[in-house]
């Protein structure tokens, strides 16, 4: 016959008064015969709802609200790009490792998980008029945490308008272009004419000069922000992170005629960025392949005057 105790533990145990000794006997033998339950954190993927994505296909995402942040856990191996309300997303290669997504929609959170699936895909996950944002444990649908958030854009219309007010106030300023941020390439020179902030925005004016003889329509400009992107001195660079932001203000689809020059106007949820972090602004043609990438460090941004 074996014993749940050592010769020790006896010896101690008979030592101990009679109803303290039962107590302590049944409260032993429970721990040892239950089932110690899992750490929510460990069932927690389980929970999420699994959105297929493909490499040949794009997976779409539509929510109740205004879409105004995406945060992809295995960002640098997924495409991601938010239209007001609906998140596209599609690999980059084949076979990437599955990651968490998570989407800020007006004043709410959800969150899912990223699978890669070999088929082509063609899908629609419609999570508008009461479409279930994610399965729990028993089946039924579960929304996102209702956490409120300042810089939601369904809080009114009063911040949107006020944004699209001070766009027009900063597109009367004097070029302020001392920076020296730009960047150029097949003939088009991309620079940061002002920068401004208030306490739920930051203003761009961007300057595009296009030495070409044809036009630059923009078909929509990509914001992230990027946290970890430089290496310490004789160190490591750490994981990168990057969040993509949904501009709050400033018409997307703007053209730049041929051997000309034009202003490019946005307002993004205000950010303050680490000194390592930059804001990565990427500008995509529409009838064409020309790309245009300009970094804003941290520090432009965080030392900015107010509008």
């Amino acid at each position: 016959m074996r014993f749940p105790f050592s010769f020790a533990t006896c010896a101690l145990l008979a030592l101990l008064p009679g109803n303290l000794l039962a107590q302590t006997l049944a409260s032993t033998v429970t721990r040892s015969a239950g089932v110690q339950a899992p750490h929510p954190a460990n069932v927690a993927p389980k929970m999420q709802l699994e959105i297929a994505v493909s490499d040949s296909s794009t997976t779409y995402l539509v929510f109740p609200g205004p879409v105004s942040l995406v945060d992809v856990g295995q960002a640098p191996h997924y495409l991601v790009k938010i239209e007001s309300n609906a998140v596209f997303v599609r690999a980059k290669r084949r076979n990437p490792p599955p990651t968490p997504i998570l989407v800020r929609y007006g004043s709410r959170y959800w969150m899912g998980h990223l699978v890669y699936t070999g088929r082509p895909v063609l899908q629609l996950y419609d999570f508008q008029d009461g479409g279930a944002l994610g399965v729990s444990a028993g089946g039924n649908a579960r929304n996102g945490a209702g956490v409120d958030d300042a810089l939601a854009l369904d809080q009114g219309h009063e911040k949107r308008e006020l944004a699209e007010t001070r766009l027009a106030k900063l597109a009367t300023a004097k070029h302020a272009d001392t920076s020296g941020l730009r960047t150029a390439d097949n003939d088009l020179v991309l620079s940061l004419a002002n920068v401004r902030n208030d306490k739920d925005f930051t203003y761009l004016r961007l300057k595009l000069r296009n030495t070409t003889t044809i036009d630059y329509a923009v078909d929509f400009t990509d914001f992230e922000l990027v946290e970890n992107s430089r290496k310490k001195f004789l160190g490591k660079k750490k994981n990168e992170a990057r969040r993509p932001l949904a501009p709050a203000g400033g018409a997307e689809s703007q053209t730049i005629p041929a051997r000309a020059m034009g202003y490019l106007l946005y307002a993004v949820p205000l950010y303050a960025a680490t000194d390592r972090g930059h804001l990565e602004i990427t500008l995509r043609e529409k009838f064409g392949a020309r790309v245009l990438v300009l970094k804003v460090p941290s520090k432009v941004i965080n030392t900015a005057a107010a509008i």
